[in-house]
């Protein structure tokens, strides 16, 4: 048997036989004093416990005041963000207020009949001027009681380059006629 192998069989028997012995196999010692502090041992672990329960019965009542303080001032931004939503729907409400208006101003009929038979706009419009449908349809009642036959009705549109309801083509007595039908 090899040197290496006796060595190691005998160092096994140490061991053995000394149960007191810090040697191990692989040959440190290690000394008999405890590494831990006196601190870290558990006979200090409930007079720690009974230090931390004392400061958290003195910082309590510390913790229930910031709590109310926090939930005071939540309501407070709470109310504050219902007047915020409030004036938002009131801004909204008054743009489309504006709006609606303006539109109403744009959309008024324009068109004003003179005795000479002969109609005056008020305003001036040039081509591409949005007309609706029922102020074209005002144009030709009005003209057709005064007499105006459907192509001079017809003539009239494309004069004042009013366009057609599709937005294509051009104003035909044929197209009145089926419009005051």
């Amino acid at each position: 048997m090899s040197d290496f192998l006796k060595n190691l069989r005998s160092s096994r028997k140490k061991d053995r036989s000394n149960p007191n012995s810090k040697r191990h196999i692989d040959g440190h010692f290690y000394p008999e004093n405890d590494r831990r502090k006196n601190r870290d041992r558990r006979s200090n672990y409930s007079e720690n416990l009974e230090s931390l329960l004392v400061s958290l019965r003195n910082i309590l009542p510390q913790i229930v005041d910031n709590a109310y303080s926090v939930t005071d001032h939540f309501e407070k931004i709470s109310s504050q963000n219902g007047l915020l939503v409030e004036a938002k729907i009131h801004q909204y409400n008054a743009i489309s207020f504006f709006f609606n208006n303006l539109n109403k101003i744009f959309t008024e009929d324009l068109f004003v009949y003179s005795p000479d038979q002969n109609f005056k706009t008020t305003a001036s419009y040039t081509s591409g001027t949005h007309y609706t449908k029922d102020d074209i349809l005002t144009i030709i009642r009005t003209m057709r009681k005064e007499g105006a036959t459907f192509a001079i009705i017809a003539d009239y549109l494309k004069e004042k380059e009013i366009p057609t309801f599709s937005g294509k083509g051009k104003w035909h007595a044929q197209t009145i006629h089926r419009l005051c039908k």
